[in-house]
């Protein structure tokens, strides 16, 4: 196995949970185009928006996030395991549809 990705879906949003690609493979788009699959399906499943969290010391996920459209959207403190105690997580969201307000649900 290559990778595999983990969402969760409901009331109009898409969480990704994890996104993982065993080392051997990485820098191959094996990451993005899982992702661009979960939000393809999340999108097609009636979501109007996606959120996932990135450690900032993963700027190599938080790149290809960013590339992909997310745009931070707040912190969660201590969120993380670390090897120092705990580190944020910056929380990030993506619109699913051009025209699509979430507050408008």
């Amino acid at each position: 196995m290559a990778g595999y990705g983990i969402m969760s879906v409901g009331a109009g949003e898409a969480h990704v949970l994890n996104v993982c690609v065993r080392e051997e493979y990485r820098c191959r788009g094996l990451a993005r185009k899982m992702l661009l699959y979960l939000l393809d399906r999340a999108r097609t499943s009636g979501m109007y928006e996606a959120f996932l969290e990135v450690r900032p010391s993963n700027t190599a996920a938080a790149r290809l996030y960013r590339s992909l459209g997310f745009e931070q959207v707040g912190i969660r403190r201590g969120y993380y395991q670390a090897p120092a105690g705990r580190e944020d997580a910056q929380v990030l969201r993506r619109l699913l549809h051009p025209d699509a307000n979430p507050n408008d649900r």
